[in-house]
């Protein structure tokens, strides 16, 4: 083998090195969550069937409203911050074929108010009026991945 044969194999290696550096860094980046820091203003439990979203439950500063009178039931009594337990999700499913968890929250940092789907669990985590830390990844900004802090 040729001294010019070897050089070209080595730069070919290195080319193919750092290209896929590049790629593992910018994936790695895209997948990376980011930590946002809001105020809670609403949160909403969405019924969704066929592309249509109807919402359940309302609550925010002025109390849980309930948009229609036969889903009542399902309301814990004397409950201020609107908590859904695996009960009454499954209540809600038989309505419903998927049901959305979503909080409304002005962000410290950029002062603008976006929604947010979450899971059950984070959704009940959540206190209208109360400031949160969680995390969001960057390719879906608009889901919740984790409650950080309360």
């Amino acid at each position: 083998m040729k001294l010019n044969q070897i050089d070209d194999t080595r730069r070919k290696r290195a080319v193919i090195i750092f290209l896929a550096a590049i790629i593992f860094i910018s994936v790695k980046g895209f997948l990376s969550p980011v930590v946002g820091v809001g105020f809670v203003l609403q949160k909403e439990v969405v019924g969704v069937e066929g592309g249509e979203r109807t919402i359940i439950f309302q609550n925010g500063p002025e109390g849980t409203s309930v948009q229609d009178a036969a889903y009542g039931k399902f309301l814990p009594e004397g409950s201020e911050n609107l908590q859904i337990n695996e009960s009454v999700e499954a209540e809600l499913k038989t309505m419903y074929p998927e049901i959305e968890y979503v909080v409304q929250m002005r962000l410290c940092v950029e002062d603008e108010v976006r929604e947010y789907k979450a899971s059950r669990e984070d959704f009940n985590m959540l206190d209208v009026g109360r400031v949160a830390k969680f995390r969001v990844y960057r390719s879906e900004r608009d889901v919740i991945e984790k409650i950080v802090e309360m």
